[in-house]
């Protein structure tokens, strides 16, 4: 029986057109198979999967006018058949005569041959959005990658406005930087943008005020040497005149000296990639795309292969910037609810081995002696060890019945699974001490600002993690989330501070007469209350907005 090697010999998949493919636009894309040495035989098959996670849409074959209509190309006396077999892959299957080595079939994306409007590309960018290609030409039923795969590159819509991003605390007289950004309407960064971007802001003096060109780096440019002459909370303002784009940045918040912590922003949860040749990407994009200061590659346990882990390890130590940037060493060990649910771990230091779960993304285990089978096994194994973790809502949500407090400071309670407060509530309820946090959870490798596009799930903005920290490091990360100084967002960078007697969020201390709250807090739009709870009961509130209008509903 031949090998795989020589299963796959000679087997070429190319796609055209090859030119750049814009997000979410709608074409017409061939893939051609060149059959290989051995050629394809009457059973013989050809399978095409993604890497990863997409919403470029699902192919059909039934109404050639619509869209998503796929279309096969053979030789005339040939009868491939094509299916597809889920949302991230399909397969072709001859039925006819054998097919020699040299003689092409191929598959049409969105044929528009009898008027329909063709397929719709997925709406995130992506350097290499691979039509991965496996052959089983002899209908042994076992597949074999060819060598070289296809793919196409998924480049950014036309910019329609502009973010800027700004730290939330500074202090009077120590300069700082900020991060200005093209976005399409997909939220993707736009790397062609030339536009001609001048900063303005009150109380703030500029040194590069005007002729800022935001280059093709990734779409976005960081902008140094801002310094605030005068305490206060202040926006800063970026305007390109060309094409009429203005915005203003989140709350920066200015002090005379320097505070005992800086409110900086973490994606804890920043997503997963399958492709590990993608993660450096990932933490590249967290740092100079979302202009986030922490963040967590949180793959599955169960599909983590020893060189996936290797290569995680490396990225996370090559990013690893003190002062600036931290990926957080970790995984997710991702057991099944009624085994305790997701759980993301969360290293202190670097080079840790991973535990993985069962079997729950793949059929078969990846490293079976490394498996932890319930979440109370994964307590037991780390009780000691210099480690945190946090539970979430996922693909498979946590069963927070089960809490170990020595090792779960947080939960987190908003991704782009949506915003689950139940969690919140469950945990109060059972009377847990735990932060809450704000993260993405996503796999288009946009960390800490990822958007929805036409996803059948995670179809919700990322959320955010406020965290207070004395400084950018590991160690000030796990300190911060030690001691509960996080609070999570929808993705909005609003300034909250919150105080009880001069103690901030997350301390324990006891006093003999009622606390004073104290709150500070500075939204990116107009705030509209402030609820104070003790547990589930609300206990005051604050309401903000004055007026009403009229032809407006709250949603």
């Amino acid at each position: 029986m031949p090998d795989e090697q020589t299963e796959a010999a000679g087997w070429q998949a190319k796609m055209t057109p090859a030119s750049d493919v814009i997000a979410g636009s709608f074409g017409s894309w061939t893939q051609t198979f060149t059959v290989g040495k051995l050629g394809l035989a009457t059973g013989g098959k050809i399978r095409v999967h993604t890497d990863t996670d997409s919403d470029w849409a699902a192919p059909q074959f039934d109404r050639p006018a619509d869209a998503e209509y796929m279309s096969v190309v053979q030789p005339a006396d040939a009868a491939v058949a094509v299916q597809s077999t889920g949302m991230k892959s399909l397969q072709l299957v001859n039925f006819g005569r054998a097919l020699s080595a040299g003689e092409e079939i191929g598959v049409i994306y969105g044929d528009q041959s009898s008027g329909g409007p063709g397929s719709r590309a997925q709406t995130f960018f992506e350097k290499c959005r691979y039509f991965l290609t496996e052959v089983n030409p002899s209908d042994t039923g076992k597949f074999s990658p060819i060598s070289e795969q296809p793919f196409v590159t998924i480049v950014g819509d036309a910019a329609c406005k502009l973010v800027l991003i700004s730290p939330s605390t500074a202090v009077v007289g120590q300069p700082f930087s900020v991060l200005v950004k093209a976005e399409d309407k997909w939220g993707n960064p736009v790397h062609s943008y030339r536009g001609m971007v001048e900063l303005s802001a009150t109380d703030i003096e500029i040194s590069q005020p005007q002729n800022t060109l935001v280059s093709d780096n990734n779409g976005a440019l960081w902008i140094d040497g801002l310094t605030a002459t005068k305490p206060g909370t202040f926006n800063i303002t970026a305007t390109d005149t060309n094409s009429n784009f203005v915005t203003q940045s989140n709350p920066v918040q200015i002090t005379e000296s320097a505070p005992e912590f800086h409110l900086n922003w973490a994606d804890p949860h920043g997503g997963q990639l399958v492709s590990n040749k993608k993660i450096c990407d990932f933490f590249a994009y967290a740092r100079d795309v979302s202009g986030i200061q922490f963040v967590g590659y949180q793959r599955n346990a169960d599909v983590i292969f020893k060189d996936d882990w290797v290569e995680q390890q490396k990225q996370e130590i090559a990013f690893y910037e003190p002062g600036r940037f931290v990926p957080i060493p970790g995984f997710e060990w991702s057991g099944r609810t009624p085994q305790g649910g997701h759980h993301n771990v969360y290293f202190r230091r670097h080079n840790q081995s991973v535990r993985r779960n069962s079997p729950a993304e793949t059929p078969e285990s990846v490293e079976q002696e490394t498996e932890l089978q319930h979440i109370l096994e994964v307590y037991k194994e780390y009780r000691n060890a210099d480690l945190i973790m946090t539970p979430h809502v996922g693909g498979e949500h946590s069963n927070i019945k089960w809490h170990e407090p020595m090792l779960e400071p947080a939960v987190e309670m908003s991704s782009t699974h949506g915003s689950f407060e139940w969690m919140q509530r469950d945990a109060l309820k059972r009377g847990y001490k735990l932060g809450f946090l704000g993260g993405s959870d996503s796999y288009t490798a946009r960390p800490g600002d990822d958007k929805p596009g036409y996803q059948l799930r995670r179809y919700a903005k990322a959320g955010l993690t406020g965290i207070y920290t004395n400084d950018v490091t590991i160690e000030g990360f796990h300190a911060a989330m030690k001691a509960k100084r996080v609070f999570a967002t929808t993705g909005a960078r609003i300034i909250v501070h919150v105080a009880a007697d001069g103690h901030l969020m997350g301390s324990e201390f006891m006093t003999s007469k009622a606390p004073t709250v104290a709150a500070n807090v500075v939204g990116t739009s107009g705030l509209e209350s402030f609820e104070l709870y003790r547990g589930l009961e609300q206990i005051a509130t604050c309401p903000l907005e004055s007026s009403v209008v009229e032809n407006r509903v709250r949603i």
